[in-house]
C-alpha cells in the first residue's frame, strides 16, 4: 500500500511539472530558455521529495532493555554433605542429604 502511494503522489507530481512547462512553453528571445512557472514546481517536488524520503528512509526504533539495576549474578553453588565433610565431585554419595551452599 505505501509502494502504491509513494508512485502516485511521485507520477502526480511529476505530470503537474510537466504541464506546468508545457503550459509557460519556450519564449524566444536573447538567450532562449524557459521563462516563468515561479516557485509552485519546486514546492511541489520538495514536498514529494519529503514525502518520498520519509516513507523509505525512516530510522529504525531503537529498543531500550531494562537498566542495569535488574541483572542480578548469577548464583553459584555447590552441593556438601555434613556427614562426610565433603563437596558433591569428591563424594558421590550422602546418607544424611545434601546441603545446598551458596558461594
Amino acid at each position: 500500500m505505501k509502494k502504491i502511494l509513494v508512485s502516485l503522489v511521485t507520477a502526480v507530481t511529476l505530470l503537474s511539472l510537466a504541464s506546468s512547462a508545457s503550459a509557460h512553453g519556450w519564449r524566444g528571445g536573447y538567450g532562449g530558455g524557459w521563462h516563468g512557472g515561479g516557485w509552485a514546481p519546486f514546492a511541489v517536488g520538495a514536498v514529494a521529495g519529503a514525502v518520498v524520503a520519509n516513507a523509505y528512509y525512516r530510522p529504525a526504533p531503537v529498543y531500550y532493555g531494562p537498566p542495569a539495576a535488574y541483572y542480578y549474578p548469577q548464583q553459584q553453588t555447590a552441593a556438601y554433605c555434613p556427614e562426610n565433610g565433603l563437596y558433591y565431585p569428591q563424594t558421590q554419595a550422602c546418607p544424611s542429604g545434601w546441603q545446598r551452599v551458596v558461594y
